[in-house]
């Protein structure tokens, strides 16, 4: 199974709470960096993830899930241990 991404910074503390669930539910994840900087939260790719314009996203397989308060409790019912 190809591994869960999730779109963000980890300066962002929501990013860092699914880096931390991602973890201790055992999920292969890759973090895929949003510069900020350049405005790249606001390009036509990750509006194409996220409408908002925010982090994180996640991405597994098709599906796409996001908000600034993503639930955790979703990684232990899509990903249990």
């Amino acid at each position: 199974m190809a591994p869960v991404k999730l779109y963000g910074a980890t300066l962002s503390w929501n990013v860092t709470r699914c880096v931390a669930a991602l973890e201790e539910a055992g999920v292969e994840y890759e973090l895929v960096p949003i510069n900020f900087g350049t405005g790249e939260h606001k390009g036509p790719d990750h509006l194409a993830r996220n409408p908002f314009g925010q982090v994180p996203a996640l991405q597994d397989g098709d599906l796409y899930v996001f908000g600034m308060m993503l639930p955790l409790e979703m990684f232990s019912l899509f990903y249990p241990s």
